[in-house]
């Protein structure tokens, strides 16, 4: 279950590693003001919230596990973090955060349209809510066995449910998010680096049987639901 070790990836990850991945995320967005309340959802050992502050944002984190958010709170001492269960009601008043992150974290959790109804009562007017999620139709799904390997989306026991694109698209428009989007293939299928050119560069995931989904949805505005959200461009 959720041991120390379980976070042992996320202390170890390197600051390269956090702004390749939460950047690609924020551009995913495309609509984050440069002084947004961002909640981490499911923040873990905090890598996003770091980031985020850099940025100029006001991070906020939460989880599950209490040992994670010390680990957050060690690294980040001005941290804004909550312990509480993604199960339940979310802490916190309606209309506080512009954007609502779940980086791995909407398939640990017993009732994904509860779970992202909580994130839409929370969040503002025009606000979103960006996730990524394993892809159920990964193509290593079929093919790792064959070579002795565990898919990670079944290798991790905590897992409750996984989507692939339409089911997700399905669940954040049931929970009634708008202007949603899916794709798969956000992680990049390898790194092919040159060492001696100093290259390193991501070799792009596929699409629809990509292996990690990212999704976004927008909590309509009060006044015209149908508007389109501000588009500022992120630090």
């Amino acid at each position: 279950m959720y041991n120390e070790t379980y976070f042992d990836a996320q202390l170890g990850k390197s600051d390269e590693k956090v702004a390749f991945q939460y950047g690609r995320l924020l551009e995913f967005v495309g609509a984050v003001k440069p002084d947004a309340r961002i909640l981490d959802a499911g923040c873990g050992a905090g890598p996003a919230l770091r980031f985020l502050k850099r940025r100029g944002f006001v991070p906020f984190g939460s989880d599950l596990i209490e040992y994670p958010l010390q680990q957050a709170q060690r690294l980040i001492p001005d941290a804004r973090l909550t312990q509480c269960d993604s199960d339940k009601p979310l802490p916190y008043a309606g209309d506080s955060f512009d954007l609502i992150l779940m980086s791995e974290v909407i398939e640990h959790v017993s009732s994904p349209v509860f779970t992202l109804c909580e994130c839409r009562r929370v969040l503002r007017a025009g606000g979103a809510v960006a996730l990524t999620t394993p892809n159920l139709w990964d193509a290593r799904r079929l093919y790792y066995p064959a070579l002795g390997k565990v898919w990670s989306g079944d290798a991790d026991e905590t897992h409750q449910t996984l989507f692939n694109p339409q089911t997700l698209q399905n669940i954040l428009a049931q929970s009634g998010f708008q202007q949603v989007r899916v794709r798969a293939g956000f992680k990049p299928m390898r790194w092919v680096s040159v060492r001696k050119l100093g290259i390193r560069k991501p070799l792009p995931g596929l699409p629809v049987i990509g292996n990690t989904l990212v999704a976004v949805g927008f909590k309509g505005l009060a006044q015209n639901e149908m508007q389109d959200p501000p588009r500022v461009t992120s630090a």
